[in-house]
């Protein structure tokens, strides 16, 4: 075998695990969120694959760019609004049994005097095939990697969201509306956005879309499911399962 084709097929090996070893994992929550009335909160993980899967659990923090990409702070960069001191999980590690589940389950304990505000960490949870004990030679086992948002509310909060500067883009080649959304106050905001016709017709979409303080503005681009000519509306509907209740519409107009 030549080397030139050994790093080919390593190459492609190493595209396709990902992918491999996702199909290994799922979790009934990917976001957990505390308000004043929650103490205790839950998720399961559940492996889908035919062989034991090892686990292990870990919390973080993670700041947002404009871009919307998550990055790593340091405790220090986060020092007064990281929720990582006032929670506890179990388990922190361990193997699930093929098909079966895990419940993680976590509680926050706020301190004395808490300032009103929200507090954020990010649950990582990393896992990967057990090792066989009867396997001979190298094994690869590669991991896959979630990052669940923590978020825990405390005190009276407030927020407030614009969508300003929509237009038309080409985005990997389709038809695209990029635009900004704002935030101003002390709480997140979590939700999705809709694109209709002058017709009321959906032509474009996306969910789960969050903007997190201290960020004052994140980028967002819906990609169109077909050309469109003329009016669109784009409307934005906070997730009331997470505290929100902000609904906006503005109108775009697509030359």
């Amino acid at each position: 075998m030549s080397f030139k084709f050994f790093r080919w097929a390593t190459f492609c090996l190493t595209l396709l695990l990902p992918q491999i070893c996702s199909a290994n994992l799922s979790l009934s929550e990917y976001r957990l969120y505390f308000d004043g009335r929650t103490k205790n909160n839950s998720l399961m993980i559940r492996n889908t694959s035919d062989k034991n899967l090892d686990f292990k659990l870990s919390l973080t923090h993670k700041d947002m760019t404009e871009e919307g990409s998550l990055i790593d702070a340091t405790p220090k960069q986060v020092e007064g609004r990281s929720a990582a001191g006032m929670l506890r999980f179990s388990p922190r590690r361990g193997s699930i049994a093929p098909k079966g589940m895990q419940a993680i389950r976590m509680t926050v304990r706020k301190k004395a005097e808490l300032p009103a505000g929200e507090y954020r960490a990010v649950l990582k949870i990393v896992a990967s095939e057990a090792p066989d004990p009867n396997a001979v030679g190298i094994t690869i086992r590669p991991k896959i990697s979630y990052s669940v948002p923590v978020i825990v509310r405390h005190g009276q909060l407030e927020a407030d969201s614009q969508l300003i500067n929509p237009q038309l883009i080409s985005q990997n080649g389709r038809p695209t509306i990029m635009f900004w959304q704002t935030l101003t106050g002390n709480r997140s905001l979590y939700g999705n956005f809709e694109l209709t016709d002058s017709n009321n017709l959906p032509v474009g979409e996306v969910t789960n879309v969050a903007v997190y303080t201290p960020l004052s503005r994140r980028k967002v681009y819906i990609s169109l499911q077909q050309p469109v000519v003329g009016p669109l509306t784009l409307k934005y509907t906070e997730n009331p399962q997470y505290g929100g209740n902000i609904e906006l519409a503005i109108p775009v107009n697509i030359q």
